[in-house]
């Protein structure tokens, strides 16, 4: 058994190539870097899952050099055929995920990317390798309400950050692909992934820890320096339209990941399954903004329902995105089915608890002060 794995070196995809290093078989992981420093980084995001580090890694893993966002992945002809007809599996994980990137890149990265590791999946004439995309359930863009179903694609109310959109363009590839091809796709879309596990300096980070550390800096900031109305040694106001009954849909990772491969052990039931890993219960958006508010005590960013929604003051919304992009979403109240992923986990994977202030506290701090680019 042979997986192609791509993103192996971010945050959910060393969590996938754990979980599949746990049963036989060998992964190639499409990487930009190979080589010593490929393989070093590799090991310092599989140690940071918590998960055992194989003594046979090496012998069980190969790093293949490649670029997701060119054609044939980067790769000669020959190599990229090659591949595709020694893969049983093909696991795409990587991805641009900065809200607010350059749509530009996030389509060259999301859309591009994922047209072309399917070109991959389908060049080996006869071979069907299985094929599982990873998307997020933010796909439901800018639907506030109700319950999105688990086989719903719908850009009829827009989106609220870019990254929405080229995931809904990649989603949409996908699902081309397989009516062109008539190969099965199975579609995972997570919520917002986190861990409570300290991060060591160099590992992948989540949304929640990049936050975190950009507020540990910024509270050592002196904010009149950053903003001209703000005064020393008192808080900086900051208020965004939205509801106070907002709610985000954040996820452990650990579950998202097995999860995850549990549901490719599975033969799909249709052309596209789609699935939700998403958690049972909400966590309040004002609950993430208390936490940040004890990191950076001078920020005191809230929800204000009375506030006329409409683009934020330059110098807010940069304040506003150093919290993850939490912004976007202080008017969503919509859930998401999961009656699907229920039924295919059979009990198999047991719910995640109730994340609480100590989990999103801890995961907050997860990592080291200095902010890097999150890792995808």
């Amino acid at each position: 058994m042979l997986t192609l794995l791509t993103g192996a070196t971010g945050f959910l995809g060393s969590h996938l190539l754990a979980q599949l290093l746990r049963r036989p078989g060998q992964v190639t992981a499409l990487v930009r870097q190979d080589g010593e420093g490929g393989w070093q980084r590799l090991e310092r995001a599989l140690r940071a899952t918590g998960e055992a580090v194989p003594d046979d890694l090496r012998a069980r893993v190969r790093l293949e050099r490649a670029d997701i966002a060119e054609p044939l992945l980067g790769l000669t002809p020959e190599r990229h055929r090659e591949l595709a007809g020694q893969a049983d599996a093909v696991w795409h994980s990587a991805a641009a995920i900065d809200l607010v990137a350059p749509d530009h890149r996030l389509a060259r990265v999301n859309v591009d990317g994922t047209r072309h590791v399917l070109d991959l999946a389908a060049a080996a004439p006869g071979h069907r390798p299985r094929v599982v995309l990873v998307s997020t359930a933010y796909v439901a863009g800018g639907r506030l309400d109700g319950t999105v179903r688990e086989s719903e694609l719908d850009d009829s109310h827009g989106f609220l950050t870019p990254y929405e959109a080229s995931k809904y363009a990649a989603e949409q590839v996908a699902r081309a692909w397989a009516r062109t091809h008539r190969r099965p796709v199975t579609v995972l879309r997570p919520g917002i992934l986190v861990s409570d596990r300290p991060l060591p300096a160099g590992a992948p980070r989540h949304p929640l820890a990049e936050a975190g550390a950009r507020l540990s800096m910024l509270a050592r900031r002196d904010p009149s320096r950053l903003v001209p109305e703000a005064t020393p040694g008192r808080p900086l106001p900051v208020r965004i339209p939205g509801r106070e009954d907002a709610v985000l849909n954040v996820l452990p990772v650990e579950y998202a990941a097995r999860a995850a491969a549990r549901l490719a052990l599975r033969e799909p039931a249709a052309p596209v399954e789609t699935f939700h890993l998403t958690h049972p219960h909400d966590t309040p958006v004002r609950e993430c903004l208390d936490l940040m508010r004890d990191v950076c005590p001078w920020l005191d960013v809230r929800i204000d329902p009375q506030a006329v929604p409409g683009p934020l003051d330059p110098a807010v919304r940069r304040l506003a995105g150093l919290m993850g992009g939490i912004h976007a979403y202080t008017s969503v109240r919509r859930r998401y089915d999961r009656g699907g992923l229920l039924e295919a986990l059979a009990g198999a994977v047991p719910d995640p608890i109730p994340l609480d202030a100590r989990y999103l506290s801890a995961a907050l701090a997860a990592a080291v002060s200095s902010p890097q680019p999150v890792s995808a």
